[in-house]
């Protein structure tokens, strides 16, 4: 007890407080003994005041305790221990104090029986719920886990509660590489489990925050999509076996009426013309709609395969504008181009590319009744080519546009019901762009029309289009093998062959065709991989493994999403069915063509010259590879050695000095002669490296001369 008045009053006041408060509060000599305890912690520990004050906290009754205050005294450590007491729940705090110089502790004691049995409450409500749900406190360490996580991570709470790790460390994944959440914020991934079954679980880990945005900890919640995700594989499943199934009649359902509308079968009166043209018509729309199906389920499985390559999008545009000249001529529209002449290359796969904008100009021909022209255009926003389509048409509202983009979705009104669809093409096309790293969108007003629009990456200079071979024109001959398990097919494919000239021969199982290979030595082989349950696998191996026939182009013919693995065996090209008798025709073309006939590399920046040779060249006999800059020359010469090369000196990317250089560089590519040409005077500083040419030409020159001088080259390397 203080001496003197003002040191009494100053106790007196005190022990009003510690009296009065809701809170037990004791405070621990240095000697572990008792020197002040409140009326609120007596009572709270069942204690009385005048014999605890200069003892000991009893350890045999609250061992706890005890252990807190000796590591708050001995390792100067802050320790909570949770206490019931009464059916009451007690948090004690127990913190060091220097006490002159000396360590001695503080406990306080907090009823926290109603936040208990919020908790409680709370945790039995978690417990229930049939998804995984773990809580990280700000350290990371595990506070909680209900029994569905037990479950699904193969772990009881008391292996996990205390745990300090990360969620992904727990499914066997590295952490993100970008941080945890508390700088990431939301982080998900499906994870497939094998321990202790197999399951597939989508697992989400976000942060918790506090009023004032500081991060308290995580929760980790897993949902179990297995059967979710094997109905969507057995859906894909379905809609694949039902849509190849259909392929194979299409594929002769329209090939014979194009056969028919040809004139090949005869002359036909024009009722059947007409008649035969509404066949057409809606065979070609069920093909189109197969083919939305075929490409949903590719996307969501994840079978697509993209082509990437440096992208000349003004070439895309023209070719996309051109499929729909016929349709606006008749209408009296047209489709107004906007494409600056310096256009930088983009990132994407021509055929799919090509897919995404004949699927907005169609939309933007059919959504304008009114008429009206279409604008086209094109320009580079940021490090991205956008592509734009606008139209003058209904224009669409605020709250179709955000769904617009989603499966089967289709803005509801007269007009989207009289012209039909499925709603799968806009979703497709989205999927597309996305898988090529771009985005796309509409703008758009009602009655005034809408812009849709997407951006492709810009192409970096490590990405570079390897030129495709083109054989030369004329009708070519020799023999072709056709493989199909469907004779209506092979009937199909030889009609469109031999009246181009072909001689052909029909195997319809995979030991025929390998017996007609070995015996005939077909020139080309066009190849159904889904004989007898997919044994033309079998033999694409076969043949390419073989001696005698690995260097026999083989096309593959398909109804299945296999182009991936048909080129990783070992095929030239691929189609799939129903076949296009353009496309098929060309291909065969040019393989044949470039069998027997010298192939020449043509290599220059401006494509005026690149085309105006190419078609001479292929006009003389030759085959030609087309090159529109040094990277993409040295990409054609790695898969195909030419002949000869046409070189022009000042190129982007890789100028025809470095071009030359790398090829007498390289034994392998030494010998091939190189023709330099070039509108500018050669470099005096690298005259040395155009002694490496075996011939040099100034342009302007006369297209047929100057070929006349490359046949002179061949011929001068044939000699020696």
């Amino acid at each position: 007890m203080p001496n003197n008045t003002s040191e009494r009053r100053c106790y007196s006041h005190i022990r009003a407080l510690l009296a009065g408060t809701s809170e037990g509060m004791i405070a621990i000599a240095p000697n572990r003994r008792v020197r002040v305890l409140n009326e609120r912690a007596a009572e709270i520990l069942g204690l009385g005041r005048d014999t605890i004050v200069g003892a000991e906290i009893p350890a045999d009754r609250f061992p706890g305790l005890v252990v807190a205050i000796d590591s708050a005294i001995a390792d100067g450590t802050t320790a909570t221990w949770i206490m019931e007491r009464d059916s009451l729940d007690y948090t004690c705090i127990v913190s060091p104090y220097d006490d002159d110089g000396v360590r001695a502790a503080v406990i306080t004691i907090r009823d926290d029986s109603e936040i208990m049995r919020i908790r409680r409450r709370q945790e039995a409500i978690l417990s229930s719920t049939g998804d995984g749900l773990l809580i990280f406190d700000t350290n990371d360490r595990i506070t909680f886990v209900n029994p569905a996580a037990e479950e699904m991570l193969g772990k009881g709470a008391e292996s996990l509660v205390g745990l300090i790790t990360d969620t992904w460390a727990l499914f066997g994944l590295q952490a993100d590489p970008d941080g945890g959440v508390r700088t990431t914020g939301s982080q998900s991934r499906e994870v497939r489990v094998e321990d202790p079954v197999h399951r597939i679980v989508d697992v989400r880990v976000d942060p918790v925050l506090d009023d004032n945005a500081v991060y308290m900890g995580a929760v980790t919640t897993i949902r179990d999509v297995t059967a979710e995700r094997e109905a969507t594989q057995m859906k894909n499943e379905f809609v694949s076996t039902v849509s190849h199934e259909l392929r194979t009649p299409l594929t002769s359902i329209k090939g014979y009426i194009d056969l028919i509308l040809d004139g090949e079968a005869g002359e036909i009166n024009e009722i059947q013309q007409e008649f035969l043209s509404i066949v057409k018509e809606n065979s070609d729309r069920l093909v189109d709609l197969i083919n939305d199906m075929l490409d949903i389920s590719r996307i969501e499985s994840g079978r697509i395969v993209l082509k990437v390559q440096p992208l000349d999008v003004a070439e895309r545009i023209d070719g996309a504008v051109n499929t729909f000249r016929a349709v606006l001529d008749q209408q009296g529209r047209t489709i107004h181009v906007n494409v600056p002449p310096d256009l930088p290359r983009a990132a994407g796969d021509p055929d799919r590319v090509g897919q995404v904008l004949i699927n907005f100009i169609s939309n933007a021909i059919k959504y304008s009744p009114e008429g009206g022209d279409v604008e086209l255009s094109a320009a580079v926003e940021g490090s991205a080519v956008r592509v734009g389509i606008r139209d003058h048409g209904i224009g669409i509202a605020p709250e179709d546009q955000s769904r617009l983009f989603t499966k089967f979705y289709r803005v509801d009104s007269s007009l989207t019901r009289e012209i039909g669809g499925t709603g799968l093409g806009l979703s497709i096309c989205k999927s597309i762009i996305e898988l090529l790293g771009g985005q796309v969108g509409v703008d758009s007003t009602p009655g005034e029309g809408s812009t849709f629009w997407f951006e492709l990456p810009l192409a970096s200079a490590e990405l570079v289009r390897t030129p495709s071979l083109e054989g030369p024109l004329g009708t070519p001959g020799g023999r072709v093998l056709v493989v199909d398990n469907s004779e209506d097919v092979a009937n199909l494919i030889a009609t469109y062959l031999s009246r181009r000239g072909y001689e052909v021969i029909k195997a319809f199982t995979a030991d025929e065709a390998w017996q007609y290979a070995l015996e005939l030595d077909p020139r080309v082989i066009t190849l159904d991989v889904m004989l007898d349950e997919g044994a033309g696998f079998d033999l694409l191996q076969k043949l390419k493994a073989d001696d005698r026939t690995k260097e026999i182009p083989v096309v593959v013919l398909s109804i299945i999403c296999d182009e991936g693995k048909s080129h990783r065996m070992g095929a030239t090209d691929y189609l799939e069915k129903p076949i296009e008798k353009t496309r098929l025709i060309g291909i065969i073309d040019g393989l044949v063509g470039s069998v027997d006939t010298p192939v020449v590399l043509v290599v220059d920046d401006d494509r005026a010259i690149v085309e105006l040779l190419s078609r001479t060249l292929k006009q003389r006999g030759y085959a030609v590879m087309a090159a529109y800059d040094g990277k993409e020359a040295m990409a054609a010469v790695r898969a195909r050695a030419p002949h000869a090369i046409l070189l022009d000196l000042r190129m982007p990317v890789m100028d025809g000095y470095e071009v030359l250089q790398a090829l007498k560089a390289d034994s392998a590519t030494a010998d091939i002669p190189v023709v330099i040409m070039s509108a500018y005077h050669f470099d005096r500083e690298r005259a040395d490296v155009l002694k490496l040419a075996a011939e040099q030409v100034c342009k302007p020159f006369d297209a047929d001369e100057f070929v006349s001088r490359i046949e002179s080259v061949l011929h001068d390397e044939v000699s020696s």
